[in-house]
């Protein structure tokens, strides 16, 4: 079978160095139908250009053939800077800062590219969230610098969760516990279902197809689109998901990161990819001191083999599905209102749905407790940890 979402089995990628993304809107299409708005943001770094691609092959399709579709599909460029000179970013990396003293100031007094980026990005997005009249999904495309099966990340919301597992792709949970200020945990604060979808590797052609696959279905589960469109065959689509995916578990949780500081010469050992399995002891990576040994027996997560960022590696395990059932039960029975009555618990009356926990009372499972109820942990000192729930859609 031809694959139907590109013109080869490998479809061109991008004149390199960079794809030119010189327009914010990379793509619309839209009709009267009421229905759901999708966003798709691609590009928001800047070596990751197999989103962009893909998105405009999906919005091209759609304005050719005019397909019947209900609501709205808008896919815009993340850091047009950065894309037109094919590096993750200029000054700062875009997919963070988005919190609400960072936001305020690139909207009042943006002093880096990125700043400008960021007001510009809130000045597209937001008034589209804002006047949707039905359900709103956001995606973030990304690819990796290693090689890599694709994959979704995610705050864990039941309704993240449950429209991830509808498209295929292994779930990556609590990465947002991980870094501070991602797009879409920002995002997340006005509503819509937020997934961040990694396709492979930055320059891999198959990346640019794997984006495409998930666009499409996305749009079809999101209900613009029937199943019977004739502008993909989403058994094919999912075909090479389940291919690309080769196996792996469906949820993963982040466990560890190891950061990248300033001058310490980080660089990861050769040949490494993401959701290899590694050991306690090996050695991963070089620093200007000596060699990185890996903490923990677990799954090799983003290992960077690009100069630019903060992270080095991250490690993930398997979640079990029984944890997922229980949290999906203790989620609905509204167990979250017994918290504030556990010993050494207590609410952050200045912070909606946030407790502080004292570790010198609460010592036992704690971080694992809080997760089952869809809490991540914001902050941790010497006797406090600060949990903050994910959204009141579960």
């Amino acid at each position: 079978m031809n694959p139907p979402i590109g013109a080869s089995e490998h479809s061109p990628l991008i004149d390199k160095p960079a794809y030119p993304a010189t327009e914010r809107i990379l793509g619309r299409f839209g009709s009267d139908i009421p229905g759901p708005l999708v966003l798709v943001v691609a590009g928001l770094h800047g070596n990751e250009p197999s989103g962009v691609a893909a998105v405009k092959r999906v919005a091209g399709k759609l304005n050719e053939r005019q397909p019947q579709f209900r609501g709205e599909f808008i896919a815009v460029a993340g850091n047009l800077g950065a894309l037109s000179k094919g590096i993750r970013f200029i000054e700062r990396d875009l997919n963070r800062g988005w919190n609400v003293r960072n936001v305020a100031r690139s909207l009042d007094e943006p002093v880096s590219p990125e700043d400008r980026e960021q007001a510009d990005l809130l000045d597209f997005i937001i008034p589209w969230l804002r006047r949707a009249a039905g359900a709103t999904y956001v995606f973030d495309l990304h690819s990796t610098s290693s090689d890599s099966a694709p994959f979704l990340t995610l705050a864990d919301t039941l309704d993240n969760r449950e429209f991830g597992q509808r498209l295929g792709m292994p779930l990556v949970l609590g990465i947002e516990e991980q870094i501070d200020g991602a797009l879409l945990e920002y995002l997340g604060g006005f509503g819509p279902i937020c997934l961040g979808v990694e396709a492979g590797q930055h320059d891999e052609p198959l990346s640019v197809d794997l984006h495409e696959a998930a666009v499409w279905m996305a749009l079809t589960e999101a209900g613009c689109l029937t199943r019977d469109t004739h502008l993909f065959d989403m058994v094919e689509c999912r075909r090479r998901i389940a291919v690309a995916r080769a196996g792996l578990p469906h949820v993963f949780e982040v466990v560890y990161r190891r950061g990248i500081e300033p001058g310490d010469g980080f660089r990861m050992e050769p040949g490494h990819r993401n959701f290899e399995r590694v050991q306690a002891g090996q050695i991963i990576a070089r620093t200007n001191e000596g060699p990185v040994e890996i903490p923990q027996t677990a799954w090799l997560f983003l290992p960077s083999y690009q100069e630019l960022g903060d992270d080095g590696y991250f490690l993930v395990r398997p979640v079990q599905p029984v944890w997922l059932r229980m949290s999906r039960i203790l989620r609905r029975l509204g167990f979250a209102r017994v918290l504030p009555w556990l010993p050494g618990v207590h609410s952050a009356r200045e912070f909606t749905d946030t407790y502080l926990v004292d570790r010198r009372v609460a010592r036992w499972l704690v971080i694992q407790f809080f997760h089952l109820l869809g809490y991540r942990r914001v902050r941790t000192t010497r006797r406090l940890m600060v949990f903050r729930g994910q959204g009141s859609r579960g």
